[in-house]
């Protein structure tokens, strides 16, 4: 019997002896991915009994309730978590979306007559996603500096996700929630995945300073600070102003986030008359 991942993260899988089964005729990029996983990743509901109980994640390492649907454009990751989640998502993604950085994007989706997040799947048979955590250990026994390798192949993402954690208030960004793409061909790390996961964004958001930043650890700075040094090492990269009618429903978060956005347009401005 063929064993395989159903996170869609990883191509690795492994067969018996003697087995002739190949990996084109089980992936689940190419073959049909039963209907009945999907309700019981994102919903609870099981084969024999229909529970209206939000269902632990099955298909990705977080906490919260997801699933993938096949689209004709492709896979899709429907996330719930309940309605507060699904809308700092939502708002997250538009700020973000301001800002040239590779990310996911997510839009509003219903599924089962509930607002969920839906965005798209970021590997492929190509190309791998391998976490932070994963790396590290990976470095550890190639006599490598994880972040000076974030630095060196992908400096824009590394920078952007300080950027935009701090904008959006999101002190979620542990070590297996950022990572790096790896060629499924050669084995090799290529550049770090887009950025994603922003439903537990605004949570940290009364003060000014933010979270401690997960990100720089073993140095110790705040989010603030990690962002100030990102906007002064790559620069701000606001393509667009966010539209304040976004913020309708969270007056503070409005107020907090013009805050901090002026502080790193302050930055800015420090960068290009030095």
């Amino acid at each position: 019997m063929s064993y395989y991942c159903v996170s869609l993260t990883d191509v690795y899988w492994v067969r018996r002896e003697g087995e002739t089964i190949t990996f084109a005729e089980l992936n689940l990029y190419d073959n049909p991915l039963n209907e009945a996983i999907v309700e019981l990743s994102l919903k609870g509901h099981q084969m024999t009994v229909t529970s209206r109980e939000l269902a632990p994640d099955l298909s990705t390492k977080g906490c919260f309730p997801k699933a993938w649907i096949r689209k004709e454009d492709g896979f899709k990751l429907l996330k719930d978590g309940g309605t507060d989640e699904v809308r700092r998502e939502l708002l997250a993604s538009k700020i973000c979306q301001c800002f040239d950085f590779k990310q996911v994007i997510y839009k509003e989706h219903f599924y089962d007559g509930e607002i969920v997040t839906a965005s798209k799947i970021i590997s492929s048979k190509e190309y791998s996603i391998v976490s932070k955590m994963a790396f590290d250990i990976y470095a550890a026994n190639h006599d490598l500096d994880t972040l000076e390798v974030c630095k060196e192949i992908d400096p824009i993402t590394y920078y952007g996700m300080n950027i935009l954690d701090y904008l959006t208030g999101n002190a979620d960004r542990h070590p297996e929630n950022w990572g790096f793409y790896v060629d499924n061909s050669t084995n090799k790390y290529t550049e770090l995945y887009p950025l994603m996961d922003f439903n537990q964004c605004f949570g940290s958001y009364d003060n000014i300073e933010g979270a401690n930043c997960q990100t720089v650890l073993p140095r110790k700075m705040t989010q603030r600070e990690a962002a100030i040094e990102a906007v002064k090492t790559i620069g701000l990269r606001q393509k667009r102003e966010a539209d304040m009618s976004w913020f309708d429903d969270m007056p503070h978060v409005k107020k907090m986030f013009v805050k901090r956005l002026n502080i790193l347009k302050e930055a800015e401005k420090c960068r290009t008359t030095t």
